[in-house]
Formats: structure tokens, sequence, C-alpha cells
């Protein structure tokens, strides 16, 4: 009886723990007569990347219902993600839209998140910060993390992401807005003096 009523026990928070899962659909739409071979889309929030070597629609399952922010970017397309601000059971479809490759003349290309906020309040960035999912954001041609922004989460809970070396004007804008955000709530805390323990600075920090 014992044994029965454990398992059962377990059976339900089990059920309760899945049942907290959100499931959704990411969706592709290729505006271009050119075939997706490869890409990646990436799960902010939870620094999940996925390897895509066609445009054909995945679900992703996330911890629970929220604000995420996604990304995909790929060598061959101008990539556009479009998602609710809110993911729930009802508002579930990420779109990625693939477009001709814009270059600039330095050569790159650019991709467009439509649903980076720059306009948190102190209480909420300091629980993106609890969370772990406050980032600087700034651009380059790889993927690599300098160790000063690893150390710099460590003490301040705020970490980095890299984008594609080139974006659009209303990414960049977002991207400025982002980082000047975090930039004056740190001056707001901690001063002006943690500036200087970052010295590869993101876009809009002198």
């Amino acid at each position: 009886m014992r044994k029965l009523i454990l398992s059962l026990t377990l059976a339900l928070c089990t059920s309760m723990v899945f049942a907290t899962e959100i499931v959704a659909t990411v969706v592709f739409e290729n505006l271009t007569d050119k075939e997706l071979k490869s890409g990646e889309f990436t799960i902010i929030d939870l620094n999940k990347k996925i390897e895509i070597s066609k445009a054909e629609n995945f679900k992703i399952t996330l911890p629970e219902k929220g604000k995420y922010q996604f990304s995909f970017v790929s060598d061959d397309f101008t990539a556009y993600t479009f998602y609710p601000t809110r993911i729930n059971k009802r508002k579930n479809t990420i779109t990625v839209r693939l477009m001709k490759k814009i270059e600039s003349k330095n050569g790159g290309i650019y991709s467009f998140r439509m649903n980076l906020e720059t306009d948190l309040t102190d209480e909420q960035i300091e629980d993106r910060i609890t969370q772990g999912t406050l980032n600087f954001i700034i651009n380059g041609i790889n993927s690599s993390i300098p160790e000063e922004y690893m150390k710099f989460k460590e003490k301040y809970g705020i970490g980095l992401i890299k984008e594609n070396c080139v974006i659009d004007p209303i990414s960049f804008k977002k991207t400025r807005e982002n980082n000047e955000m975090i930039f004056d709530y740190l001056n707001r805390k901690y001063g002006t003096e943690w500036v200087k323990e970052l010295k590869t600075k993101p876009f809009g920090i002198k």
C-alpha cells in the first residue's frame, strides 16, 4: 500500500511538472527561390541553439509560459523572426521569414528580432538577472564570448549575446537601447566603476 501511494504521488508530481511545459511550433516562410541548407535557431533566454538543415516546421519545448526571445541566422538568407510577446498554449507559433540576403559593403548579413524589450523597470531587470536572461548584445564575426564577460556574469548576473557582424537599422537601434538600458541600471546600482571591468565595450557604452 505504501509503495502504491508513493508511486501515485510520484506520478502526480511528474505530471504537474510536465503540465507547466509549453510546446511551441517554429514555422518557416521562405520568400526566395533558394533552398535553406543550414542555419541556427536560438532560444536566447535558455541559451539553447538548434542546428537547422532544411526549412521544415519543428516543435520546441519551453519550461513554462511567458516571455522568450528567439533568433535565427543563416549565411544564405536575411532572417526575420516573429513571435508573440508571451508564449502560451494558444499563442505558441514562432515564424521565421527567409528573404534574399542583404549585404553591406563589407559583407555580412543581418537578422531581425522583433521582441527585444528595452524599457524594463529596475524590478523587471532584476527579475531577468535572477533568471539569468539579461544580456548585453555585441556584433562580431564569430560566436566566442570574451573571458571577461564570463567573469562579469558571475559577478553581476548579466551575460553577453553575440549577433552577426552586420544588422539592419531597426535591430541596430534595439541593440543600442538594450545595452544603454543595462548601462543605466548598473550605473544607478554600482556607480561607474563597473565599466572598467569590460575591456570590450558593447555598442552604446563608452
